[in-house]
């Protein structure tokens, strides 16, 4: 974003600010989607709300034929007032409440993740026995992940078939498996995934394929050369990542009519809406302590997520004052009193009080991941591939945060 456009924003909503890019998000979308469909025409995209519920970017996720993926009924009443149906909302997570089984009664997609879990919905089950309820099983399996997973029902042990047995017992109707293994994003881990998902389901499905097979989310975004470069050498792109499950679904079900093949699902969030929100601050002050240049921000690490402890976020400085300094090894902080609170580290160029640094790729876990600590939460605006802005998320003020205390 240039410099006049960045005055134009921040004078419109104020700083500091996140900054939506509709069209691109769009385009990144469709083109994510299109990359697995051309190889297995019956997958289906169910965006992962708790990366980013915004609602405007899951009515767009909405309008273009996307599932609402949810863990909480938060998340659930946020589909649902944007008009979902039931049976276009998978509602995940290790935890669940009563209104899950309000919507598994409703015809809604919901994937077991304990035994505790599949005694409840035992008990729903025996309890209506007018409807024939129908659930999903999150399995925990093993794709050579250098980690042990807490969710989803071991594969490995008898959990498994006990959880069948018990359904079947109940008359519930399993009619899909899911997964979800975080933080194994190569080729090799997608390949793994997708035989041992199949593998499962000729196991537990003998007689015909399951209704669904959700493989969850974990691919690298699109990114800009300065972050993907923090990854290695090998970002995968989604091509290699449809052609590593898409072809292995399409060969494993070839000789099935196209009815009769299930559903595959995954499940993105920084997949396809990391890179398309900017986050727009403003330095404050700057000043040299024992050698160290420390440029104090009017945000936050807490609004751009927790990748920034972890990489360098892409920056652009846009220059508005006419006082600049050079610094070396500059750290950008938050206006939080945690000396943790860290934005960027070892900047090297001019800079100046009044200045804007915007942060890209801040789409997954950041407005929405914010606490309500010390300040409230900016706004969040849209951009038009015209360069039209409207605000999408309105700065919260002080009764935001102080609802729902008693004073």
């Amino acid at each position: 974003m240039v410099k006049e456009k960045i005055n134009e924003l921040v004078a419109k909503y104020g700083s500091p600010l996140y900054v939506f890019q509709k069209e691109e998000f769009v385009k990144n979308y469709l083109h994510f989607e299109k990359c697995f469909k051309n190889l297995y025409p019956k997958y289906q995209l169910a965006y992962s709300y708790k990366t980013n519920y915004t609602p405007v970017i899951c009515e767009i996720v909405k309008q273009l034929g996307g599932y609402a993926e949810v863990v909480s009924d938060m998340e659930y009443n946020v589909a649902k007032r944007l008009g979902y149906d039931n049976e276009k909302i998978i509602y995940n997570g290790p935890y669940k409440t009563e209104l899950s089984i309000e919507h598994l009664l409703a015809g809604g997609i919901l994937n077991i993740d304990n035994i505790e879990e599949v005694k409840k919905v035992c008990v729903v089950a025996e309890a209506h026995t007018e409807k024939q309820l129908k659930v999903g099983i999150r399995v925990n399996i093993n794709i050579g992940q250098c980690f042990i997973s807490r969710f989803g029902i071991d594969s490995d042990n008898s959990d498994l078939d006990l959880a069948f047995y018990l359904l079947k017992e109940s008359g519930v109707k399993v009619e899909g498996l899911h997964c979800h293994i975080g933080q194994s994003r190569t080729i090799q881990a997608w390949k793994n995934r997708a035989e041992v998902m199949l593998t499962l389901a000729d196991k537990y499905f003998p007689a015909e394929p399951p209704k669904y097979l959700n493989l969850g989310s974990g691919m690298f975004a699109v990114m800009k050369p300065s972050l993907a470069e923090q990854f290695g050498d090998n970002i995968p792109s989604f091509e290699q990542y449809a052609a590593a499950v898409a072809i292995p679904f399409a060969e494993h079900y070839a000789s099935l009519p196209e009815e009769k093949k299930p559903i595959l699902f995954t499940e993105p969030g920084t997949t396809i809406v990391n890179s398309y929100i900017d986050f727009v601050g403003r330095v404050d002050s700057i000043k040299r302590i024992k050698g160290q240049d420390i440029v104090v921000m009017d945000c936050s690490k807490h609004m751009i997520g927790d990748i920034c402890q972890i990489k360098q976020l892409p920056i652009d400085v846009i220059c508005c004052s006419e006082e600049q300094i050079e610094l070396n090894n500059a750290n950008f902080v938050g206006y939080t009193c945690l000396e943790h609170d860290v934005m960027y580290t070892a900047y090297h160029g001019k800079l100046g009080v009044g200045d804007y640094v915007v942060f890209a790729n801040v789409g997954g876990y950041s407005n929405n991941f914010k606490p309500p600590f010390i300040a409230p939460n900016c706004a969040m605006c849209e951009l038009d591939e015209n360069g039209n802005s409207r605000v999408i998320k309105r700065r919260e003020e002080f009764d935001d945060v102080f609802i729902t205390y008693i004073f």
